[in-house]
């Protein structure tokens, strides 16, 4: 552990940036939430439309094996945003952050670079729950909404499966163009309301909806627009010789999946085809030993039992989803352009990454938090001024999210120390900028594997968790109990058939379990 500690620090604080020789770069981090790999570059699915995102690839560098360490949002945000694995925290669950001694005694990266000298500015969800006094501006809050109300509390949309509300909360049983205005009667629960409504405390008003052209903004709409302005404010400020960061979160493809019919429109839904997925795919799987009926299991369930057939189901579902990818695309879109059309662009890195993926009907499941690929795998991409040569090039060595502080801290130069005491704990990811300018690197200092942990409930201990690692060719999964799975992407990229049992992986499983133990025994003291 120590020779990481040492490697990282000699690493991030003594390489030099040799292309920005005159100043330090500006960063704009780029983060969406819950998205798969439902992008175009990444042929997750036929009918997505990604243009924006897809643009941006074509000028950057692609990881095309780049994995959440934890796949649930809290957890994921107070990883990358520090860097701490979350086996090395100890975050790995629902709690709050802000209340975990690791996290609040380790400098994230906005505390990081406005201590070597940035400014920091954010819009929209980065951190889950955002720490006091961490950026110089915090731009729009983020807010799920709007979702139905009855004139008391948020509830599910009448035109989707009524189960799925009572069972999931309105978020997650929300999926519906923005024109589909709810109309609540009046009932014991409540007064009754007519319109959607924002739906968290700090926004807690109207929504007001009259026509497409005649509406209030989506948080993600506001963020795009804050960016915009904060783009042509920094360029008309006194001090806009000093570096930048700005990291704008947007909230879609999260649920609810509610966002401007026009983009429906472009996913009619006679049309739509669902993912491809394998009948009783849980069959071999230690699936139901260790986790019984998950939270995307019973969506998957209530969905299918709410529109009476599964097809049905992740049709409605997936037309919601496609459209609310394409929605976020667009929002991206406009965050590139402002960029790309300020002087800023020429010295500036973009990251653009979700915090996690999401399952749409594969292994009967329908949200994240799991160990299989579709729930870990996340897009990740790098735009590099001045690196033509590598432009739409691709990655497929595994890396996972907690590489993103020490990448912006090696293009950034960042000096001192990343602890705020002795309670806190150094990153332990590692720069991705040698894959950036040499997308064949053959030897990198990083690992060989992306560790993605979900907890166990049964245990505090890290390696008594679920824990799953990603290597070029495979993806092994070791439960509480020490059951396993084993996947071979060379011959299943669904990840159909689980090997674990089988004789001619035998010897695999066995390399999988030692290197498995070698990244626990890296990410704990």
């Amino acid at each position: 552990m120590k020779l990481f500690k040492t490697l990282f620090t000699f690493i991030i604080f003594c390489n030099p940036i040799h292309f920005f020789s005159q100043e330090k770069p500006n960063i704009v981090m780029i983060v969406l939430d819950d998205l798969n790999d439902f992008i175009g570059v990444m042929n997750g699915h036929p009918q997505t439309l990604t243009p924006n995102i897809d643009k941006l690839a074509s000028q950057s560098v692609l990881f095309n094996n780049a994995h959440s360490n934890v796949p649930v949002c809290s957890p994921s945000r107070a990883s990358f945003m520090t860097g701490v694995h979350p086996l090395s925290s100890g975050i790995w669950g629902f709690g709050n952050a802000l209340k975990q001694e690791t996290f609040i005694n380790s400098k994230s990266i906005p505390e990081y670079m406005r201590e070597n000298g940035y400014k920091v500015f954010q819009s929209g969800k980065v951190f889950h729950s955002n720490p006091k006094n961490v950026w110089d501006d915090k731009g729009v809050p983020a807010d799920y909404g709007p979702v139905a109300y009855n004139g008391k509390k948020s509830i599910g949309h009448p035109s989707n499966p009524v189960e799925m509300a009572k069972e999931l909360g309105p978020l997650d049983a929300t999926f519906v163009p923005l024109s589909d205005v709810p109309i609540i009667d009046s009932s014991s629960s409540g007064p009754g309301y007519e319109g959607w409504r924002f739906s968290n405390w700090q926004t807690n008003r109207h929504f007001s909806y009259v026509s497409e052209s005649e509406r209030d903004l989506l948080t993600d709409e506001m963020s795009a627009e804050w960016f915009e302005k904060k783009i042509d404010w920094i360029k008309q400020s006194q001090n806009n010789n000093q570096p930048f960061f700005i990291a704008t979160g947007f909230i879609r493809p999260h649920t609810p999946l509610v966002v401007p019919k026009k983009y429906y429109d472009k996913f009619p839904l006679n049309k739509i085809k669902i993912t491809e997925k394998l009948k009783d795919d849980l069959r071999d799987t230690k699936y139901s030993d260790n986790l019984k009926e998950t939270r995307g299991h019973k969506a998957w369930r209530l969905l299918s039992e709410g529109y009476g057939s599964e097809e049905k189901g992740l049709k409605i579902f997936t037309q919601a989803y496609l459209a609310s990818v394409n929605f976020a695309d667009e929002m991206v879109g406009r965050v590139l352009d402002a960029l790309d059309k300020s002087s800023f662009a020429k010295n500036t890195i973009v990251i653009l990454f979700s915090d996690h993926g999401y399952l749409l009907g594969q292994k009967d499941h329908l949200w994240k938090y799991n160990l299989w690929e579709e729930t870990t795998r996340v897009p990740l991409i790098i735009r590099q001024p001045n690196n033509d040569n590598n432009a739409g090039k691709i990655v497929n060595h595994p890396v996972s999210l907690i590489d993103v502080f020490p990448t912006i801290s090696d293009y950034c130069s960042l000096k001192g120390s990343t602890l705020k005491n002795e309670k806190g704990k150094n990153p332990n990811g590692f720069s991705l900028k040698p894959f950036v300018e040499k997308p064949d690197l053959e030897t990198w200092i990083g690992p060989e594997e992306a560790l993605t942990v979900v907890a166990s409930w049964k245990s505090k201990l890290p390696e008594k968790q679920h824990l799953a690692i990603r290597t070029e060719r495979y993806r092994y999964i070791k439960y509480f109990d020490g059951s396993e799975e084993l996947y071979d992407h060379e011959k299943d990229i669904n990840e159909w058939e689980n090997l674990a049992e089988d004789k001619d992986y035998r010897e695999i499983v066995k390399e999988m379990r030692i290197r498995l133990q070698r990244r626990i025994d890296s990410y704990i003291d």
